[in-house]
């Protein structure tokens, strides 16, 4: 009984301090002189197959992990293609006017190298290749379109291109005072007064629904127009539900 035990401790050790020629049921190591040449990924390639970019990378670098790729799952060895994200353009209207801090992207059908995603800068303006700066705040989108085709002609037999809006940026209302989140809005389309005041979460208890100042521009000066809300809301004058223009600010006294 005592030599049987001492003989497993003895197994034992001697499987902690070398393993393989105990694991070797493909028959892989033919002899304890190919133990220390023995390569430990084809080994255990051999005995569960590995992906063969993590194989040479681990190979390479012993005890590292390899860099996480694209596809790559922390927990899965397995490499996949995955797709960029497309491209998602908002659903704006032709006439959309387009103003500073707006993302758009121009295609040049055949000529990709001189389209593009372009921000429109502080100053209106962005860059394209050949054409260099060109206005764009204050243009709509098919006449921003309409330019650039007539500015790339001058290079191109007859361009085709499109402009869409993949970010609105400079369409956006205040709404201060006494309202549940009073602060910036960026609005995508035409919006009412009382659409502003919702998105701001609506009047707070003591708010004075019957002189709304919205601050307005009107030929390049300020205009200031008193709203009463309790009209609005009652139907006896709804045409005080404006709509807002870019860069108006609604204050609840």
């Amino acid at each position: 009984m005592k030599k049987h035990l001492q003989a497993t401790i003895l197994v034992t050790l001697l499987f902690i301090l070398n393993p393989y020629p105990f694991i070797d049921p493909l028959g892989i190591i033919k002899d304890s002189s190919q133990i220390n040449k023995c390569n430990p990924i084809s080994l255990l390639s051999s005995i569960h197959p590995i992906n063969s970019m993590s194989s040479s990378v681990w190979a390479q670098e012993p005890g590292k992990q390899p860099a996480l790729g694209l596809g790559h799952s922390a927990h899965h060895d397995v490499i996949t293609t995955t797709n960029p994200s497309p491209i998602h353009p908002l659903d704006v209207p032709d006439d959309y006017v387009i103003g500073k801090g707006d993302v758009i992207r121009i295609f040049i059908w055949r000529n990709e190298q001189l389209q593009g995603q372009v921000v429109v800068r502080p100053d209106g303006k962005i860059s394209l290749p050949l054409l260099q700066d060109l206005q764009a705040e204050g243009l709509t989108v098919l006449e921003l379109q309409k330019e650039i085709t007539r500015r790339f002609s001058e290079y191109l037999t007859n361009p085709r291109v499109t402009v869409i809006v993949n970010q609105i940026n400079s369409y956006k209302v205040s709404v201060l005072g006494k309202v549940a989140s009073p602060g910036v809005y960026a609005i995508t389309g035409d919006t009412t007064f009382v659409e502003a005041i919702s998105m701001a979460g609506g009047f707070t208890e003591w708010a004075n629904k019957r002189k709304i100042a919205v601050i307005t521009h009107q030929d390049g000066k300020k205009k200031k127009i008193t709203i009463n809300y309790k009209k609005i809301a009652s139907g006896k004058d709804p045409s005080q539900n404006i709509i807002l223009k870019r860069g108006d600010t609604i204050i609840v006294p």
